[in-house]
Formats: structure tokens, sequence, C-alpha cells
């Protein structure tokens, strides 16, 4: 297991970006011997040839060790890259100096893996930042690390204690807030007008955004589903997010 204040990131393509992206956050890349001298048509080796080129030290463990290391039930796939404690941005670093602001704010999502998938979406579709609440959510972890094919370590993630304080903060900082969300009154998500600096409010996996949330925003809108569909009840939050998060890059680039 990891010792105190360090953790791991594991998984051939999380450990990929980061030895791509950010060599100098990786201490250290454990892999599986039996792996590391391969040709680099295996991953595993071809991680290992990327890390030794960028300076990253690798260091050859038994597959023994690499379970105990990634823990209960991980799929490490024989690779893990060691790092110090996870950084949180400060919430206004998240708000772009040029440019409308695009950022996502998860209002109690707890499932790691949803976490992990959001965040990787935030990251392929341009989102400047994701902001999350201390308390009764998930937090980044090895598995969000591995949900997220790496992508908690390439978005400025901030951790606040009071997410409608936080709200209140980006609307002084310029920001537009929307709550994802079916009340009564939203409007359909492509009517937000693209061009303003929004931050996107999704609820929780279980109750959506709470109401003290969504008073507090701008605006709310809900992503239109096919007729008669609503019996399934709602999208998953991660697809949500991801829904949103297109739509709004969509209209912004004019497509």
């Amino acid at each position: 297991m990891t010792a105190p204040g360090e953790r791991v990131v594991y998984g051939a393509g999380p450990v990929r970006e980061l030895v791509s992206r950010r060599p100098a956050a990786v201490r250290a890349v454990w892999v599986d011997p039996k792996r590391a001298d391969r040709t680099t048509s295996d991953p595993i080796a071809a991680i290992v040839v990327a890390a030794r080129a960028a300076g990253v030290r690798v260091e050859d463990r038994d597959r023994k060790t690499l379970d105990q290391a990634a823990g209960p039930d991980a799929r490490h796939q024989g690779v893990i890259a060691w790092l110090g404690a996870f950084a949180y941005a400060e919430l206004s670093a998240l708000v772009p100096a040029s440019g409308p602001a695009l950022l996502l704010a998860l209002d109690g999502v707890e499932d790691p893996r949803n976490l992990g998938a959001i965040l990787r979406s935030a990251y392929l579709l341009g989102a400047d930042g994701v902001v999350i609440p201390e308390h009764r959510a998930a937090q980044v972890t090895p598995l969000v690390a591995k949900a997220s094919a790496g992508a908690s370590e390439l978005v400025p993630i901030a951790q606040v204690g009071n997410l409608v304080r936080a709200l209140d903060e980006l609307r002084e900082l310029g920001l537009w807030r929307v709550a994802v969300a079916a009340t009564p009154g939203a409007q359909p998500i492509e009517t937000i007008d693209a061009t303003m600096a929004l931050c996107l409010v999704m609820g929780s996996e279980a109750t959506g955004v709470r109401p003290l949330v969504a008073k507090n925003c701008d605006f709310h809108a809900v992503i239109p589903m096919a007729d008669d569909r609503g019996a399934i009840g709602s999208f998953n939050v991660s697809v949500a997010a991801s829904l949103a998060l297109y739509e709004i890059q969509r209209r912004r680039r004019g497509r």
C-alpha cells in the first residue's frame, strides 16, 4: 500500500499520459520486469522507454509487490507511477486569464468512477477546471486517476469547503452559474449563451443538484431526451457532464 503523503497512479494509459505530459511530477515508475524488456509494441515496454528518455527513474518490481502497492482489486497492468500528495488548485486559479471560462462544479458526486469519468471528459472537452466539495463527495484517489485515464493529473481541480460560497466567488470572478437539472422552468441547454464565462453545476448520483445550490445558480438547464424516455429517469452524471460540456464547446466553435 502507499505510504502516508504518497499516492500511486496505475495502468498503462494513465501512466503513459503522466510520463508524456508531466514527467517532473513522477517520482518513480515501477514495472513488471517480464514486460519491461519486450519490444515497444508492448505498452508497458514503451512506457519504460519514454520514462527513461524523460529522466524518470524506472524500477523493476515483481507482481506481488505491484499488487500490494496498487491496492486490492486494482488492475495495474504491470506498471505503477509514484507521486507525492495530490495538490488541489486554488479556485481562482481555475479561471483563465483570457477567453470565456468553462468550469464544472460537482455537487456531491460520490462514486469515484463517475468522478474519474467526469475528469476525463473535462480534460478531453477543454474544460478549464473542476470544482469538488471537501465533504460527502469522492476525492482524487488512485482509483479516480485510473478511471480518468490520467486526466486527474492534467485538469486543474479545486476542493472547496462550501460549494455555495465557491459559486458566489465564481460569480464575483465573472462566471455565470448553470445548474444542469430538470427543475421547473429549466431551459434546454442549447439555449444557454455559450459565449459567456460559465460554470456548469452537476448534481449527485442520487439526488441531483441540491435545492440550495440550484437556488444560487443564474440559470437552470436541461439536456433534452427523446420523447417518452423519462420513465428511465435521467442520464448518469458522468454522461450528463460530457453532453453538457460538448454542447457548450460545439457552439463556441460554431459547429
